[in-house]
C-alpha cells in the first residue's frame, strides 16, 4: 500500500498541514496540538473531527512509538506525521486496509492495530511484576527500587493512553449517526477494549502498589532485625563496660588495684556474667 492507493488519504507534516489550512477548517486547535503532540484526544465540529495520537512504546523507554494528527472529514483523512514513520508503518500493514472504503473506517483500523499486541505486552509485564515478587520472597533486593519506579511509570503512562483511547472512542460512538461516522458498533467494541486495557493496567498497579509495601515491610522487618542485634549486643557488655569503668576510675583507696589476684579476679568474673547473660539471653530465644 501506498499513499496513492488510496484516494481518501494524505500523510502531510505539520509545516505542509499548516501551510494548506486555509483548506481545512476548524484546523487551529489541532495546529497548537502538534507542537508537540501530547497526549491522545478527538474534538468534533459541524464537518470534521480532528485530534491527535500518541502511541507510547512496548519498553520502558517514555518517548513515544507514534505520534501524529489527523483531520477526518466525510471524504478525507490527513494524517499530520513529523516523526517520518508512520508511512512504512502503514505499508507494512497494508493488508488490514484492502477492504476499507471510508476515511472513518480506514481509521479505526489504524487505532485497533495500536492496540492489537497490547495485551501480550501487559502479560510480559505482568510476569516481569511476579519475578520481582520472588525476588522480595527470596530476599534479593537488587535494584528493586529502580524496578518499580520505571513500572510504575510505564503503568501511569499506559492508563492514562488507554483512558484517552476511551474517551476518543466515546466521542466516535456519539457522532456515529452523523454524515462523518457510519458504524457505532465498531467504535463500541474498540471502546470497550481500551476500556479492559485500562482495566488491566489499574490491576498492575494495584499489584505494583502492594509489592511496594510487601518491599518496605521486608526492608522495616531487617533493620528491626539489625536494630534487635546491636540492642541485645549493646545490653550484653553493659556489664563489662560498668565493671571496666568502675575499675578505671583509678582512686587511690581501690584496694583490688593492689591485690595479687585482682586481675584475674576480674576476668573471672567477667567470664561469670558473660556466661551468666549468654545462658539467660538463650533461654528467653534473644538469638
Amino acid at each position: 500500500m501506498t499513499k496513492s492507493s488510496i484516494s481518501f488519504l494524505r500523510i502531510l507534516n505539520a509545516e505542509e498541514f499548516e501551510n494548506n489550512k486555509a483548506s481545512y477548517p476548524d484546523s487551529d486547535e489541532l495546529l497548537h496540538s502538534l507542537n508537540p503532540i501530547r497526549y491522545c484526544k478527538a474534538e468534533a465540529f459541524r464537518d470534521c473531527i480532528t485530534g491527535t495520537i500518541r502511541v507510547p512504546k512496548k519498553s520502558h523507554d517514555r518517548s513515544p512509538q507514534f505520534a501524529f494528527g489527523f483531520y477526518l472529514k466525510l471524504d478525507s483523512l490527513i494524517l499530520i506525521d513529523d516523526m517520518g514513520n508512520l508511512s512504512s508503518w502503514l505499508d507494512k500493514h497494508s493488508d488490514c486496509f484492502c477492504e476499507l472504503n471510508t476515511p472513518a473506517q480506514f481509521l479505526l483500523q489504524v487505532m485497533e492495530l495500536f492496540i492489537e499486541d497490547d495485551v501480550i505486552y501487559l502479560s510480559r509485564i505482568e510476569t516481569s511484576i511476579e519475578s520481582i515478587e520472588e525476588e522480595i520472597s527470596n530476599g534479593v533486593s537488587k535494584n528493586l527500587f529502580s524496578s518499580f519506579t520505571k513500572y510504575r511509570q510505564k503503568l501511569s503512562e499506559l492508563n492514562a493512553y488507554y483512558e484517552q483511547l476511551t474517551d476518543i472512542g466515546e466521542l466516535f460512538q456519539s457522532y456515529a449517526c452523523s454524515q462523518l461516522m457510519h458504524n457505532a458498533l465498531s467504535w463500541d467494541r474498540y471502546t470497550r477494549r481500551a476500556e479492559r486495557l485500562q482495566n488491566h493496567v489499574q490491576l498492575l498497579k494495584e499489584n505494583m502498589l502492594q509489592l511496594r509495601e510487601l518491599y518496605q515491610s521486608v526492608q522495616d522487618a531487617h533493620q528491626n532485625k539489625i536494630i534487635g542485634i546491636l540492642t541485645i549486643v549493646t545490653t550484653f557488655f553493659l556489664p563489662l563496660t560498668l565493671l571496666t569503668g568502675w575499675y578505671g576510675m583509678n582512686f587511690e583507696n581501690m584496694p583490688e588495684l593492689k591485690w595479687k589476684y585482682g586481675y584475674p579476679a576480674v576476668i573471672l568474673i567477667s567470664l561469670i556474667i558473660t556466661i551468666g547473660e549468654y545462658i539467660y539471653f538463650k533461654k528467653k530465644k534473644f538469638f
